[in-house]
């Protein structure tokens, strides 16, 4: 497709390539604008960045499923897609449900800022829509090995949210 939107290293298998996904790492950095400007924000209170799991399992393993959406994300890329698909009602679709779950969780995050730290609305706009984020990048990159990651990433984080956020009162 070009070498302006992807290196690639080592073939994997059919179109799946090791390489470098420079729009996998613009959607990642767009994720984590939230905690990047965090120090800059200093919230007064902050049960995210304060948070400490009971079952330490479930840490772990939101952890290895979510390191891996994130390696899978910037690092497997696909000769056969373009930099932006947009051409199928697939592509709009996917691109429109991956630009709706940032939206969510940046609007998360804006209340989270500004003191409104309810439950369920933590549980959804920054557990919940962070995966989906990645699923339905996934999806619309026609990245299935970010798929197969992304659903159980959101399947534990969001237990985890539940459990930190709703059960935990």
């Amino acid at each position: 497709m070009g070498e302006s939107n992807m290196l690639k290293f080592l073939h994997l298998f059919k179109e799946y390539y090791l390489g470098i996904s420079f729009i996998g790492i613009a959607a990642f950095l767009i994720q984590e604008i939230p905690y990047i400007v965090m120090p800059l924000i200093k919230p007064v209170s902050n049960p995210i960045m304060n948070m400490t799991n009971e079952i330490k399992w479930i840490e772990t393993v939101q952890g290895i499923f979510g390191m891996l959406s994130m390696v899978l994300l910037m690092l497997i890329v696909r000769d056969d897609v373009k930099l932006i698909p947009i051409e199928t009602a697939k592509d709009k679709t996917f691109l429109t449900l991956t630009i709706l779950m940032i939206l969510i969780n940046f609007i998360g995050w804006l209340l989270y800022y500004m003191g409104h730290q309810y439950g369920w609305l933590i549980i959804i706009t920054q557990f919940a829509v962070v995966p989906l984020y990645y699923l339905f990048f996934g999806f619309w990159k026609n990245n299935y090995l970010l798929v197969g990651t992304a659903v159980p990433f959101f399947v534990i984080h969001t237990i985890n949210g539940i459990m930190n956020f709703a059960v935990r009162k």
